[in-house]
């Protein structure tokens, strides 16, 4: 996309990452940066073609100003490396460790949307000695792995098939504002569903995704609940009040008042992809919570 032409695009390659059954393998991993100072990682949802630029073409510009901010590209997702493997959400976060470690980034600042919130958060409880501060945005995904349910009002993604319809009405359930929703945005999300590896990362994660209800081994690694209770890292909650897939109410709301010690900010109008359903109340929020912490 056009708006994207302003951040570096770079690779690095990622050593010692493990899937689900321990394989070990070294990942080409694309992302994109911007800006000068302490590192600030940027963890982007699933679904369909996502990618660490599309998913935050709204925040880096803002973040930018004040960080050096990484836009990575998940294994399996964007233009990284797509290995046949059993995925799981925790591959997507030993990924992330990789990614930092091969960098040599220190005193990290990370934030994810959706299952991405899971994964940096992820991150940060297995590295809190590594992480200055953290921010979660709209994440049925974190919620379901602190033992909350949705009691049926979270409305199912719709199916993608390959076509430009099922990937615009994909958007249209994760976007509220479908002006949003441009032909240049659903031509670059097909454009990474369509490489070689990603449709079956999405069948591979959404079958790792029922292990976590089925599996009681699966669902102890994958839970976190009472480390996230624990945790006094510096964070902050940002929801969608029109988020239709990892609803306010029950989900945002349960979420408030299982952390009150966190932070917890209702964006009006914005549905799950509240970075750009709504980025300026997003960024502003984003910036006064990372720039306090030195």
């Amino acid at each position: 996309m056009a708006a994207h032409s302003a951040f570096q695009s770079n690779w690095v390659i990622v050593p010692q990452v493990k899937g689900l059954y321990e394989t070990v393998y070294g990942v080409r991993t694309h992302y994109v940066c911007a800006g000068a100072g302490e590192p600030l990682i940027l963890i982007h949802g699933g679904g369909p073609g996502a990618s660490g630029a599309l998913g935050w073409s709204s925040t880096i510009p803002a973040l930018a100003e004040h960080f050096r901010v990484y836009a990575l590209d998940l294994i399996g997702n964007g233009d990284s490396d797509k290995p046949k493997i059993a995925y799981s959400l925790i591959t997507l976060a030993d990924h992330v460790a990789g990614f930092i470690d091969a960098l040599r980034l220190r005193d990290v600042r990370i934030m994810g949307n959706s299952q991405g919130a899971y994964v940096a958060m992820k991150y940060a409880l297995d590295n809190p000695a590594r992480v200055k501060a953290a921010a979660i945005i709209s994440t049925g995904t974190l919620s379901t792995a602190c033992g909350l349910k949705n009691r049926g009002n979270a409305e199912r993604l719709p199916r993608f098939d390959g076509s430009k319809a099922s990937m615009r009405a994909f958007m249209e359930v994760i976007l509220s504002d479908h002006t949003k929703i441009t032909d240049e945005l659903i031509d670059a999300r097909l454009a990474v569903a369509s490489q070689p590896g990603h449709v079956e990362y999405l069948q591979s994660l959404e079958q790792y995704r029922k292990l976590t209800q089925e599996d009681p081994t699966i669902a102890q690694a994958w839970y976190l609940r009472e480390r996230m209770q624990a945790c006094r890292i510096p964070n902050i909650i940002l929801w969608g009040e029109k988020d239709r897939t990892g609803p306010l109410d029950p989900l945002g709301l349960e979420m408030k008042a299982l952390l009150p010690h966190i932070p917890f900010h209702v964006i009006k109008g914005s549905g799950h992809q509240v970075q750009n359903d709504r980025p300026e109340e997003c960024n502003r929020l984003l910036v006064e919570h990372f720039t306090k912490i030195r």
